[in-house]
């Protein structure tokens, strides 16, 4: 890695770090830690359960009104690290996940690493292929699988339209 990308992964490190700063200094941490402490709680292989050990390895913990994020990072396989945030923004844009905070992250990220655009590419068309998750919850997936949902997440094909017309009404009335 030369300077510049050092400097650049640098920055956007602090960028997070302090944005996440900011969102727990204005929410109840209380509530989260107690989300998480019923996580731990679950049996293993669980989301929920999965979830809480992420948060664990990485010494981190649920930010208020982003619980879900970190449901998105544990089911998709993205690590805590700026640079894989960037790259799950790329697949939940792909995945039709509009945002301010989406779109604004994956330019941010994509300004400042123009050497991963092959790498955020990728994420994107992956996105795009998969379920739709941008609604999941961690109340709604928490006791479930996490290797089921990621089968359910990629192995999504989107449904063809069958397009009707004289001639395909015609044959259906032949068969």
């Amino acid at each position: 890695m030369n300077t510049i990308q050092i400097i650049a992964r640098a920055i956007i490190k602090k960028s997070f770090q302090l944005s996440v700063w900011i969102i727990e200094q204005f929410h109840n941490i209380t509530l989260c830690e107690q989300k998480v402490k019923k996580l731990q709680e679950l049996p293993e292989g669980t989301l929920g359960k999965d979830i809480a050990n992420c948060l664990e390895k990485h010494n981190l913990r649920l930010v208020p009104n982003y619980e879900s994020h970190d449901l998105k990072h544990v089911l998709l396989g993205f690590n805590m690290t700026p640079v894989d945030e960037i790259r799950m923004q790329a697949f939940m844009l792909g995945n039709r996940n509009y945002s301010i905070p989406s779109f604004a992250i994956f330019i941010f990220g994509a300004l400042l690493l123009p050497e991963l655009w092959t790498i955020f590419y990728k994420d994107y068309k992956n996105g795009r292929h998969s379920t739709p998750i941008k609604t999941w919850t961690i109340e709604e997936y928490a006791h479930c699988q996490t290797s089921t949902l990621r089968q359910i997440v990629a192995n999504y094909s989107v449904k063809q339209q069958t397009e009707f017309n004289i001639k395909s009404l015609v044959r259906l009335n032949e068969e």
